[in-house]
């Protein structure tokens, strides 16, 4: 039984994998005047989203999060707000360093913040970092190492 669990447990999680990965490569939103820029990206910095010639930089980073206008658009995130998803890491650092979901606090839904995981030294991506059957979150609340497999919270295993 727990290995049919385990085996439902990782194809869900590829398969959020997988969502996740084709979510961020469609821009979201109308392009009313069919010049590549969403409405409301072009509204968040200024430029007509009726008149094709008035577009935003895209080599502007208009937040000084690091992450270009072109690719804020490219990965759904707010162009004007550095931390897109309020979870104390730029959009930059989720995109480029930890390649966790900048429009997502908790990109592996396990409870522990996106910036809570990089703290615990857990894999933002993976709700159970140590592969042990205990979520991160459930781990660090029970003062269990989330990183060792071993560790556990008291008695259980």
């Amino acid at each position: 039984m727990g290995r049919i669990v385990k085996c439902l447990f990782m194809s869900l999680m590829l398969l959020s994998f997988i969502l996740i990965c084709f979510n961020f490569s469609i821009a979201k939103g109308i392009d009313s005047d069919n010049d590549g820029w969403p409405d409301k990206y072009e509204e968040k910095l200024g430029a007509d989203p009726k008149d094709s010639i008035n577009t935003p930089d895209p080599l502007a980073d208009d937040d000084l999060d690091g992450l270009l206008n072109e690719k804020e658009k490219d990965w759904g995130t707010n162009p004007i707000d550095p931390d897109t998803d309020d979870d104390n890491l730029s959009d930059y650092q989720e995109v480029t360093w930890e390649k966790s979901d900048p429009c997502d606090p908790d990109s592996d839904d396990d409870g522990l913040n996106d910036f809570l995981e990089i703290l615990n030294g857990t894999n933002p991506r993976r709700p159970d970092s140590d592969g042990d059957g205990w979520l991160d979150k459930a781990e660090v609340d029970a003062e269990s190492d989330p990183n060792d497999y071993s560790s556990t919270p008291k008695g259980h295993r």
